[in-house]
């Protein structure tokens, strides 16, 4: 059942992209008289098709959901045409209103990223108070002095509303490769600035869980027991919801992440818990954690799992409609300087190309985020939508932003560009991408076999 509803998140995700994105280049189309003989959501053979409107176009949906095309009248320079044909064919058309047609698929994926950040404002974002809870003595933000406790109020000068805010802040100056202050506050309350360098970083450590792994810093989720999993190691040891852990094996456990690093370095091996249950009594005993696999990896698990962040832990931002306007606009300009960044850092190979995903990992990153809500899922949504637009605007053969180049030579020059040239550039072009997508799916299933 988790696998069909991770495929159904899928197709209803890439339906929606592929969607907004082909209704860009039809609208922009239709809006110069251009003829449209074909609107396919997919590739392939048509599971469903329905011919609609004067110019009956056919409309359908097909078996590869992984793409889709508008066909127009005239789209290709030898196409035959007849002479009530020519005007409203594309052939037809101005080179600069070719060039707004192809450029209208990606603008109309950054429309809907809008869109859908404005919904998850008005919406409600649910976020981690941006208090750190987790401090690797070995990472970056021990030396700088961070600690545990520290309530992180801004970085760079702009304020922080959670641990999201954290977490995107640093990946942007990592991904630009520059020095970063963080504002914090203290327990007690005093106020400092703590400086990281984040230049010169090692290619392969700019990329997911790159605040955990590469600076070393964690949000503070309490060591509390949410619910305990019956007959489990953790149910014969007298663990309840709402215990507190101190320690283990004498080591203090001052967050969620601790204990649960500990328990995983431990299957089948005992270990001394002691904890507070909920009427302040401290209790303790030895047990065996039980050995799962997890990603080829073997790991300790005790049967239990994070009890609800108390409300001063949560952070919950509504926004109105023009605010959530403003919010939707701002985030997809900063993801999409963001996504460029990295880019161009890869091609400079200072970011890891192991950050380019495939089918497998937004399947599953749509199925997860669609169980957590409508927010999370339209976070999602807006996210992959500014990549589809960024990765359709690279000057790629039989990418829009190929068609962009075609275009605007044609608009420059007076002339369109011979057809047997764009014929051996399309080709370059599909195997590039063919490339890209075989290469995608080897990063997929490095992270699904990775030890």
């Amino acid at each position: 059942m988790h696998v069909f509803f991770t495929l159904l998140a899928f197709l209803l995700t890439t339906g929606i992209l592929i969607l907004f994105h082909e209704l860009g280049h039809f609208w922009m189309a239709r809006l110069f008289h251009v003829r449209i003989l074909r609107f396919s959501i997919g590739f392939g053979p048509f599971l469903w098709s329905r011919r609609l409107g004067r110019d009956q176009t056919e409309f359908g949906i097909a078996a590869i959901p992984l793409g889709g095309y508008v066909k127009m009248l005239g789209e290709t320079p030898d196409e035959p045409l007849g002479p009530a044909d020519r005007p409203r064919s594309f052939t037809g058309l101005h080179p600069a209103r070719k060039f707004l047609v192809a450029a209208a698929g990606p603008l109309a994926n950054l429309v809907l990223a809008v869109v859908a950040y404005a919904i998850t404002a008005m919406a409600g974002i649910p976020g981690i108070a941006p208090v750190v809870g987790e401090v690797d003595p070995q990472g970056m933000a021990a030396r700088a002095g961070l600690q545990a406790g520290d309530r992180v109020l801004a970085i760079g000068g702009r304020p922080v509303s959670d641990w999201q805010d954290v977490r995107m802040r640093l990946l942007a100056a990592a991904v630009g490769g520059t020095k970063v202050t963080l504002d914090v506050r203290a327990p007690g309350g005093m106020r400092r600035e703590v400086r990281i360098n984040l230049g010169h970083l090692p290619p392969d450590s700019i990329g997911s869980g790159f605040v955990s792994r590469t600076i070393g810093l964690g949000p503070y989720l309490p060591p509390v027991i949410g619910s305990v999993v019956p007959h489990s190691p953790a149910a014969g040891l007298g663990l309840r919801p709402g215990d507190r852990i101190l320690d283990v094996n004498g080591q203090p456990v001052s967050s969620w992440q601790v204990f649960a690093r500990i328990v995983e370095a431990h299957p089948m091996e005992e270990i001394q818990v002691r904890w507070q249950d909920a009427r302040g009594q401290v209790r303790g005993g030895p047990v065996r954690p039980g050995l799962y696999l997890f990603q080829g990896r073997a790991i300790g698990r005790l049967g239990v799992t994070l009890a609800p962040l108390p409300a001063s832990l949560v952070v919950l931002h509504q926004r109105s409609p023009l605010q959530a306007l403003e919010y939707g606009m701002g985030e997809t300009v900063r993801i999409s300087r963001l996504t460029l960044e990295m880019l161009w850092r890869m091609v400079q190979g200072v970011a890891s190309t192991s950050n380019i995903s495939g089918p497998i990992t937004i399947a599953q990153m749509a199925g997860e985020s669609l169980e957590l809500g409508v927010g999370p899922y339209f976070s999602f949504l807006a996210l992959i939508s500014v990549s589809l637009a960024i990765l359709n605007l690279l000057p790629v053969p039989v990418l829009d932003g190929g068609h962009l180049v075609f275009h605007g030579v044609e608009w420059v020059t007076g002339r369109p560009v011979p057809p047997a040239v764009v014929q051996k550039a399309q080709m370059i072009g599909i195997v590039l991408l063919l490339m890209l997508l075989l290469f995608a799916f080897y990063n997929d299933l490095s992270r699904l076999l990775k030890p």
